[in-house]
């Protein structure tokens, strides 16, 4: 009762949630309970002897009466959507973010700085989610008190709290109105405005009163904010920075200062959250604690270069590039641990969705809490003071040794990362599509775009550099929209070298659009046949089909590429007219790598083509439970014996081709890549 005394606006709130959960189970019953908790609350606060249970209970009785009221007339929601907001101010943020930073990180930055989830891959999110972070991408919740705590903590001990609070509101409001004010970031918006005031206060009282009666008037204004979990994570995160914030901060003492408030901060808005997320989706991150530790520090960096690359970047794009960069390196960061995080063995387990979970889960937190209150502190001050005082007399040593070490692995590192093969291939997992980037000696090629332009950006982002945004031959082998219509954005992104398409392409609008976007983008288009060859790096793109004297429904590209003795065999969807021409000479289908017809389709010629190809290894780009049935048995038995490798099962598929042997290596979205080895004789899937 004498916490509630210091702070009744929390009763106040709690007295609207009442309301709340009643008007959700029956709305002439919720007016009815409003008015006897309103009745009830005056009475207790007319029976009062003292001022502070006057005004609790008189608090709660007016907001239980307002309740009743709201019940009995209806509040027309506020146009939000109509609220003018930075529209296009938000759009020509996003250029810079989009044009200078690759995917997935590109995609990251936009979620991160200007609330667009759309563009982060569902891979990505996945393992957002498996982590236990992916707090940091709702702009509605978690992500809007870091930024109104970031603000208040970096004025804190520099300015009173007269100007603290204010800058972080003002942060905050800004903030709002450049991600867009849908009532979920409004409602947002407002619980981080009360964080920021509690943390640069430093009084626990005030801020939870400012805490429940923003709470209570959020209720008050609409009743169903009580089923939106945006708003649940907010308040959570919010009363856990300012119950718990300052605490872990001082129980952190011997660590720095800055070190100490971003894990405080961290571990308090964190923890509350983890019920209301089992409860709502079903799933609880059994490495959300070790991940978010590290993750939510890279917030900052990542929040602070992408929001400069897209301001110096929409002003002057040339002058955003070192800016891009460290964007790049920090959102590149920020995934490898999300990945890693998620990867772990039981790194998050599927639970029964509802409220019993998120009691049990709250339950555990509680006891995992008192029982860290209670355990014994085993570190000396004097050994941690003695091993500081020893750190500083050793800071030179130790600066030039780092210095020593940096140089030396630069020195190491610089050839491998300028190391280009003389032939690489990647098939890139773009789902029921194909997409193959082809590189020799710093050069690439790319076969194919896919189906989807932002999955194939996200692909190309994770296997190019940063600094990579030339490709100098993109192909198009037919006008089939799984093989063509990601490269839009290719052709719109990349600085592109030449594009090539095959004779006699037919007219239609996917064609149009590949057309369209080549002359927006000012590359030279040829249309090819067999016996044409282009060079590129110290490859050659030689074309088989289609030929010239053969008229065909859909005219197709089928294209080896070779250097010195390594070479693969790009079949697209070739027909079984062509495979048959084709067949006529076997020897110019010899390779070492083969990528088999139309993804794997059923074929009469499949065993006849892998006998004259005689590869070591054959990749089959498919997406996984297609509805066609891709690759089909027949395909797989006359591959038996070659080692196959599918995008559908083993993500994104790398062959270089490097001595006797070709070596491989594979990467599913969202989880670290292998280390690679040598193809096996055997096939290692089916």
């Amino acid at each position: 009762m004498s916490a509630l005394l210091r702070a009744p606006l929390v009763a106040v709130a709690l007295v609207s949630v009442a309301c709340a959960l009643a008007r959700s189970l029956h709305p002439l019953g919720a007016i009815a309970v409003s008015v006897a908790i309103g009745l009830g609350s005056l009475a207790l606060a007319l029976l009062s002897a003292d001022r502070p249970r006057r005004l609790l209970w008189g608090s709660a009785s007016a907001i239980a009466l307002a309740s009743a009221v709201r019940g009995l007339v209806p509040v027309p929601p506020l146009p939000w959507a109509e609220v003018s907001a930075l529209d296009g101010l938000r759009a020509a943020l996003a250029a810079p973010l989009r044009d200078l930073v690759p995917e997935p990180e590109s995609g990251i930055l936009l979620g991160i700085v200007l609330g667009e989830r759309a563009s982060i891959a569902r891979e990505l999110r996945d393992a957002f989610a498996a982590s236990g972070t992916t707090h940091l991408l709702a702009i509605s919740g978690f992500n809007m008190t870091l930024v109104a705590g970031a603000a208040a903590l970096a004025l804190r001990g520099r300015a009173r709290p007269a100007v603290v609070a204010p800058a972080g509101v003002a942060c905050v409001i800004l903030y709002s109105l450049l991600v867009g004010l849908s009532p979920s970031v409004v409602r947002a918006a407002l619980m981080a405005a009360v964080g920021a005031i509690g943390i640069a206060v430093g009084r626990r009282t005030l801020a939870l009163n400012a805490l429940g009666g923003a709470g209570a008037a959020m209720l008050l204004a609409d009743p169903g904010a009580l089923e939106d979990v945006g708003f649940l994570l907010s308040v959570a995160a919010t009363g856990g920075l300012i119950l718990w914030q300052s605490r872990l901060a001082a129980a952190l003492g011997r660590l720095p200062r800055p070190v100490a408030e971003a894990l405080a901060a961290t571990c308090a808005a964190s923890a509350p959250t983890l019920p209301i997320v089992a409860a709502a989706f079903g799933r609880v991150s059994l490495v959300s604690p070790l991940s978010n530790l590290v993750a939510v520090p890279l917030f900052v960096p990542v929040m602070t270069f992408g929001a400069a690359t897209a301001a110096v970047g929409a002003a002057v794009p040339a002058a955003a590039w070192p800016l891009a960069l460290a964007a790049y390196v920090s959102a590149t960061a920020l995934r490898r641990v999300v990945e890693v995080s998620a990867a772990l063995p039981l790194a998050s387990l599927d639970v029964p969705r509802g409220l019993g979970t998120g009691v049990v889960v709250a339950a555990l937190l509680a006891a995992v809490f008192f029982a860290g209150a209670k355990a014994p502190r085993v570190a000396p001050r004097i050994a941690m003071e003695e091993i500081a005082l020893r750190l500083r007399s050793a800071a030179p040593r130790i600066a030039i040794g780092l210095a020593v070490a940096v140089a030396i692995g630069a020195v190491l590192v610089a050839p491998a990362l300028a190391r280009s093969p003389a032939l690489r291939v990647r098939a890139l997992d773009v789902g029921q599509g194909d997409a193959f980037l082809v590189e020799s000696r710093g050069r690439f090629a790319l076969i194919d775009g896919g189906p989807d332009p932002a999955r194939l950006m996200s692909r190309l982002g994770e296997a190019l550099a940063p600094w990579q945004r030339r490709i100098d031959v993109v192909a198009l082998t037919h006008e089939h929209a799984d093989h063509a219509l990601g490269l839009s954005a290719v052709l719109d992104r990349y600085e592109v070298g030449l594009a090539i398409e095959p004779l006699a392409i037919t007219d239609v609008v996917v064609t149009q659009v590949w057309h369209d976007h080549a002359a927006r983008a000012r590359v030279p288009v040829r249309s090819l046949g067999a016996g044409a060859r282009i060079r590129f790096g110290e490859a050659v793109i030689d074309v088989l089909a289609p030929g010239r004297d053969r008229a065909l429904a859909v005219p197709d590209l089928v294209l080896r590429i070779s250097s010195g003795n390594s070479s693969i065999l790009f079949m697209g969807d070739a027909t079984d007219d062509v495979i048959a021409d084709l067949l006529l000479d076997p020897a110019a289908l010899r390779a070492r790598a083969y990528v088999p017809p139309h993804h794997g389709a059923a074929t009469p010629y499949g065993g006849a083509l892998a006998a004259a190809v005689r590869p070591d290894l054959a990749v089959i780009s498919v997406g996984a439970g297609n509805r066609y049935g891709h690759p089909t048995p027949e395909t797989l038995s006359a591959l038996a014996g070659i080692a196959t490798y599918r995008t559908d099962r083993h993500g994104t598929v790398e062959i270089e081709f490097d001595g006797a042997r070709p070596s491989i290596r594979t990467a599913k979205a969202g989880v670290p890549p292998d280390r690679g080895g040598p193809v096996p004789r055997a096939a290692p899937s089916r």
